[in-house]
């Protein structure tokens, strides 16, 4: 089965095959982007429209990704595409400051009160990595708290412990805590100044915290974990945690990168972090962080201080980016994230239903429009439970991740899934039942290989979908 699978896909996307190969020439792996390569290797796609892209052999797909939660207005929004066909024709980055700047941060600020004052960078991992040094800068402390399987970018700080790969691991700063995962090429000197604890474990922070009281400059984490299994926050953590960082004289920063397509975290929840950090949504499709917080910290980078912070970026707050995210802002408001909402809700109880149908262990969990589904009878609460439910499931993950591609179904190879703001429910509907179809066709295999994930259950074997035409809805 694994192997029919696999070569359906390779008849599929003979384009994407030699693409693929004339690619490698260039670029190690094919690509420049460790989470969009896969085997035999990756679809190449030539454009985007509504909901939906176009691989290089012309077929369609319904895109349930959107580029890692990016492009949430879809791939062709007029009011992005005007606004950024008009901005290019004033210019890109014109070298100082624009009134985009302001009219930018003035809709963010609006929008999240914690944002009193704010920098622009390039990317999320700019942002992140600007908002540690900011805490490190304004309490003169070292120490950062992260939380294992935190993914906030790839600067050295950043991936300690990001992926909980089980792989090679050191010592933790902290000598009795659980050793932690270095990326390679993240020096060693790192792990003197992050300590990592388990998400959704507020007694932890409370142990480190007060084992480390005076050293800790401030704690980073996502509400949502995304890379680390769309796992939420449990009722009440975020709380405490702001209780425990104030109480401890540490900044606690929120990365909503990643979630400021659920709405932002903090309004719907009501905690307040001292800093926080944007990208994605915020740029329209188009490259832009964001990092601020409390106006008292931020005026770390005025340069009327006797010594500021010197933040230099030649494309931060670039034209561009800004006249796209404006537009971006002016269209997504309650009404679009209620629609990304429903869609969440309809997509996860339609996974669990798939799953039930096809007899397999499983369930989806996430929040508003970002999703993941887990295999096995218990969904995990934090990021070491997730890894160990993906832990010897690479091969199943990435049959289910091919077999959906075949169907014309995008999606994260990893198990990510984001909904447009133009996507319908029946795309969603045609989704989860593609999914069931692709886990009936996979039994034989999950007997083989994962017989503890099979359960009773009603499991017709699957035939063969319709191919996605030009005309595929979104």
């Amino acid at each position: 089965m694994a192997e029919q699978i696999t070569e359906r896909y390779r008849a599929l996307s003979p384009a994407s095959a030699r693409a693929f190969e004339a690619a490698a020439g260039s670029l190690p792996g094919g690509d420049t982007r460790t989470m969009t390569t896969y085997t035999p290797h990756p679809l190449y796609f030539d454009r985007g429209e509504g909901a939906r892209v176009q691989d290089l052999d012309g077929r369609w797909y319904h895109d349930m990704v959107a580029n890692y939660g990016a492009l949430t207005h879809g791939h062709d929004h007029a009011a992005l595409t005007g606004a950024v066909t008009r901005q290019i024709q004033h210019g890109t980055a014109l070298g100082g400051p624009s009134t985009l700047q302001y009219r930018h941060a003035d809709q963010l600020r609006a929008r999240v009160p914690a944002l009193e004052r704010l920098r622009y960078c390039n990317s999320g991992t700019e942002a992140t990595m600007w908002a540690l040094r900011t805490a490190r800068a304004y309490t003169g402390r070292d120490i950062i708290v992260k939380i294992d399987g935190g993914y906030h970018g790839t600067h050295d700080w950043g991936h300690v412990s990001a992926f909980l790969t089980g792989g090679e691991t050191h010592p933790q700063l902290l000598p009795d805590l659980p050793r932690v995962d270095l990326a390679p090429g993240v020096p060693e000197t790192v792990l003197r100044s992050v300590v990592t604890v388990p998400f959704n474990d507020a007694e932890a922070v409370a142990d480190v915290l007060s084992r480390l009281r005076g050293r800790v400059a401030g704690m980073i984490v996502e509400p949502v974990l995304g890379v680390g299994g769309g796992i939420p926050a449990r009722p009440g953590y975020l709380q405490e945690v702001r209780r425990l960082t104030s109480r401890e004289g540490a900044l606690l920063i929120f990365d909503e990168c990643a979630t400021f397509r659920l709405g932002p975290w903090q309004v719907k929840h009501g905690v307040r972090p001292d800093l926080c950090t944007l990208s994605k949504i915020v740029g329209g499709g188009l490259p832009l962080g964001v990092f601020g917080g409390r106006a008292d910290i931020m005026s770390l980078f005025d340069p009327a201080r006797p010594r500021p912070v010197y933040h230099a970026s030649a494309f931060g707050g670039n034209s561009l980016s800004l006249a796209a995210g404006i537009a971006a802002l002016e269209t997504f408001g309650d009404a679009e994230i209620a629609h990304l909402d429903r869609l969440g809700e309809r997509l996860r109880r339609g996974l669990d239903l798939a799953a039930r149908e096809a007899g397999v262990l499983g369930r989806a969990v996430g929040e508003g429009g970002l999703s993941y589904f887990h295999f096995g009878a218990v969904p995990p609460t934090d990021a070491a439970g997730s890894a160990a439910a993906r832990r010897n499931r690479d091969r199943l993950r990435a049959l289910v991740h091919l077999n959906l591609l075949n169907e014309g179904f995008l999606t994260a190879r990893h198990g990510l899934m984001c909904q447009h703001i133009v996507t319908q429910a029946s795309a969603v509907d045609a989704f989860t039942a593609a999914f069931a179809d692709t886990l009936r066709l996979l039994r034989p295999y999950l007997a083989d290989h994962h017989p503890e994930l099979l359960c009773e259950g009603p499991a017709e074997p699957a035939g063969p979908r319709t191919e996605p035409t030009d005309g595929a809805t979104s």
